[in-house]
């Protein structure tokens, strides 16, 4: 009696903390969208996700798209107390459709983000618009509107918190000592414009490569050329490949063993066709 004389003295104060923040789900043909949270601020940030649910058989895009599709565009729309945010992607798988070779994933992905306000003790308002492609026998582009409000002073979500974290742990890091590197990048034949990348891979027999290059680049995926004695080699056409202002690197993703870790090889003048 008493446990329930205080639980309605606390909500009669107004003082129950918030639960964490979900927008509702934005459908789209082949599955749906939304934001969610794992709770209260944590060393610094806010842990959030875009989570994308789909539909048998069908797939969204990685941050590259690779030979065809429409990654994830996300444009923040409005904040409030917003320092700044980061969007993290999960390893991706290949997929070859018969026509084309893309970097995709099926299924139910959360594409983590960490977001950092401005005063930890104030809450934040972001506001974002997304617009991405999802394909089955056909293609269709998605988009939707979603805004969330998060607090310090909400409780933690544990459904959430666990699929935050289950796909933050798939997201490229450092790799156990040696079992993952990238140990070269470089320009093999300029006249035919394609990069040899070599790696150590451990026991691995089927270790993959991704590619993507900064905005505006359009470029194919790497070839595995050789593999064996825990080591691999594959080509990568530089063609489709450019800079920006703010961004002059080549971000590799090399997976193997359950493990993968993240390498941005510095993009050089002549790698430019």
């Amino acid at each position: 009696m008493m446990k329930i004389f205080y639980l309605l003295l606390v909500m009669a104060l107004g003082v129950v903390p918030a639960q964490a923040a979900t927008t509702n789900w934005t459908s789209v043909q082949g599955g749906a969208v939304r934001l969610i949270s794992a709770g209260p601020i944590e060393d610094g940030h806010y842990l959030a996700g875009l989570e994308f649910s789909l539909e048998p058989g069908w797939h969204t895009y990685w941050r590259y798209p690779g030979e065809a599709g429409i990654p994830p565009q996300i444009t923040l729309t409005e904040k409030d107390n917003l320092s700044s945010y980061q969007v993290l992607y999960p390893v991706p798988e290949r997929y070859n459709d018969g026509f084309s070779n893309s970097i995709v994933y099926h299924d139910g992905i959360v594409l983590p983000i960490r977001i950092f306000p401005e005063d930890p003790a104030k809450p934040v308002r972001v506001s974002i618009e997304l617009f991405f492609g999802i394909c089955k026998e056909i293609c269709v582009p998605g988009d939707a509107e979603l805004t969330l409000d998060l607090s310090p002073g909400t409780e933690p979500d544990t459904l959430a918190s666990k699929l935050i974290n289950r796909d933050l742990a798939a997201v490229p890091g450092i790799a156990p000592a040696g079992q993952l590197e990238i140990r070269n990048v470089t320009f093999a034949d300029p006249d035919k414009g394609f990069l040899k990348i070599e790696a150590a891979v451990g026991s691995s027999d089927a270790p993959e490569l991704f590619a993507a290059g900064p905005l505006g680049s359009y470029i194919g995926l790497p070839v595995l050329k050789a593999a064996g004695n825990g080591t691999a080699q594959w080509h990568l056409s530089t063609k489709g490949l450019t800079t920006t202002d703010s961004d002059n690197n080549l971000r590799l993703v090399l997976t193997a063993n359950g493990n993968a870790l993240e390498y941005l090889a510095p993009i050089q003048p002549d790698w430019i066709q």
